[in-house]
């Protein structure tokens, strides 16, 4: 199993290794209930589950429990007709109702591998934990820390891809990405270390469509600012900046050559790996401190088992949605 959670951190599930969370996945979906899972491979039904304040669903439970509903209860019923099963559950935990659904076709009813889904949803349902409001933006901020986790090592597909085939311009843009990530992942940790916290400034790991974001210079100048690279490292970066930018905007009307670029893609691969090992050390040091994203609180330094690796090709998936990149999840 591997945890989701709630895009505004309300709630958390357990969901199989092997499902994927559709609403990204289809265009035009929006992020908001109802949630959507199905398996990776050979669909047979859909998962959905949604929340909403308590309050707006059932104004008199919520009265009943001005504290929260204590107790996580599922009631299951079940909404068929001549094209599809529709198995409900309603039930409401702390401040939020919660209602789920799983669908199929309803010529598949009682077939062993719907019986088997439905367990699985039966878990699913068992795992939701209601967070605690003052602890959602954190619970959101994590899973944002995650997808950019799995981001990172989808761009190394991309990365050996272009390396492969001598795409040497790829080689640039592809390390460069890289390069701006370990450093906004070091910058983070910087940060935490400073004022001992869990908060994460999620401005360095996320940037929304319509959000003006973080340019690259400007992360030099925070990663320099924050003592995470020194005054050499921070010359060579914007150095390399200025040829990456002739080699992507300016190729055509430069005097840059052909020729220039494998030594161009090589400097940018030893400035990649430098970093790399610049973020790592900064793990490595607050590993053993009781916050952070790598410290012991999260447990992101727990040896990786099978189950462990499942998850992160799981999220390597989700960000490639091609199948040249896909990684075998599935128990098969």
């Amino acid at each position: 199993m591997k945890h989701w959670t709630e895009p505004n951190g309300i709630f958390l599930i357990q969901i199989p290794t092997e499902w994927q969370y559709l609403n990204p996945v289809v265009e035009g979906e929006e992020e908001k209930s109802p949630y959507s899972f199905q398996p990776y491979e050979n669909a047979n039904g859909c998962f959905q589950i949604s929340c909403y304040p308590l309050e707006e669903i059932a104004p008199k439970l919520a009265d009943e429990y001005p504290n929260g509903v204590p107790e996580l209860r599922w009631r299951p019923s079940m909404m068929d007709d001549s094209e599809f099963c529709v198995h409900m559950f309603y039930s409401a935990s702390a401040d939020q109702a919660l209602i789920g659904k799983y669908i199929h076709d309803a010529s598949l009813d009682n077939d062993e591998q719907i019986n088997e889904e439905l367990r699985l949803v039966e878990k699913i349902l068992k795992s939701v934990v209601i967070v605690p409001p003052g602890d959602r933006k954190l619970a959101s901020d994590m899973e944002k820390f995650d997808q950019f986790q799995g981001a990172l090592a989808a761009s190394y597909d991309l990365l050996d891809n272009a390396i492969e085939s001598d795409s040497f311009v790829e080689v640039i843009a592809v390390s460069a990405n890289q390069i701006d990530a370990f450093l906004r992942l070091s910058i983070v940790i910087a940060i935490q270390l400073k004022n001992q916290t869990d908060e994460v400034p999620i401005k360095y790991l996320f940037q929304a469509e319509d959000e003006r974001g973080l340019m690259e210079r400007k992360i030099y100048d925070d990663a320099l600012k924050y003592n995470v690279i020194k005054d050499d490292d921070h010359k060579d970066l914007n150095s390399l900046y200025k040829l990456r930018n002739r080699v992507i905007h300016r190729y055509i009307i430069s005097n840059i050559k052909t020729r220039d670029l494998p030594e161009i893609a090589l400097r940018y691969v030893e400035a990649c790996e430098k970093v790399r090992l610049i973020l790592r050390d900064l793990e490595n040091k607050q590993k053993d401190c009781e916050y952070g994203v790598y410290g012991k609180k999260f447990m992101k330094f727990s040896d990786p088992d099978d189950e462990a690796i499942k998850r992160l090709f799981a999220d390597v998936n989700d960000k490639h949605l091609i199948r040249k990149f896909a990684r075998k999840v599935t128990n098969d």
